[in-house]
């Protein structure tokens, strides 16, 4: 083994030995196995961390959500939404969408109670405006600490059916200001079995859904 300077003692197998009486090339072959499974690591995590996307509202409200770039895509914002994520996978596709919320002004406890009586009008809404349209839940809900009240439905006609969420979210539990219409539509083309790919493509997007968070920078 060739000589070590002297500034650069004593070594790292040298100071094992002295600590742990571990040899020289135990030492070694422990630090190759420790580089090995470093490798192993990052090629696991590498992939995850770039199959995800952001999508960033840098307006007021300002919010940011993370997607799998393998199942979604953000698209242009139409109307008056904030944001638009869209895909398909075989017999599925899925929009989600984030629209300014407009609530009547009051003061207190907004979230518990504003949005319950609030919410029993966009249901009516939803019914007046869709097929078949059949409440399954509503409740109080909260989004990445972010207090809301959930909406969940399904519509359409049988082999062609469409499983709906709407939260209407705040900021804070006293503020109005901000509010967000989260909005996911999930549309199945035929049986509603579905396949092991069919149901992490269904995990994908609700993952997306459920990402929202107030604010362009991490907590």
């Amino acid at each position: 083994m060739p000589a070590v300077r002297p500034e650069f003692q004593p070594t790292l197998p040298a100071l094992l030995r002295k600590r742990f009486g571990l040899r020289e090339r135990t030492t070694i072959a422990l630090l190759l196995l420790a580089l090995a499974l470093l490798a192993v690591l990052v090629v696991l995590v590498r992939p995850r961390v770039d199959n995800v996307s952001t999508a960033v509202h840098s307006g007021d409200p300002a919010f940011t959500m993370e997607y799998d770039n393998r199942a979604l895509e953000s698209v242009e914002p139409q109307g008056d939404e904030l944001a638009r994520l869209e895909g398909e996978r075989g017999r599925q596709s899925v929009l989600i969408t984030v629209r300014p919320l407009d609530l009547p002004a009051s003061g207190g406890d907004i979230a518990h109670g504003v949005l319950p009586t609030y919410a029993s009008g966009h249901i009516r809404e939803l019914a007046a405006e869709l097929d078949r349209f059949e409440l399954r839940a509503q409740h109080r809900a909260r989004v990445q600490r972010a207090p809301g009240y959930e909406v969940r439905f399904r519509t359409g006609q049988p082999g062609r059916q469409t499983f709906g969420i709407d939260i209407l979210l705040l900021p804070d539990e006293e503020q109005a200001e901000g509010a967000l219409l989260l909005s996911f539509r999930r549309e199945v083309d035929g049986p509603l079995r579905l396949t092991k790919a069919e149901r992490r493509f269904a995990t994908q997007a609700s993952e997306a859904f459920r990402s929202l968070r107030y604010g362009t920078l991490p907590d």
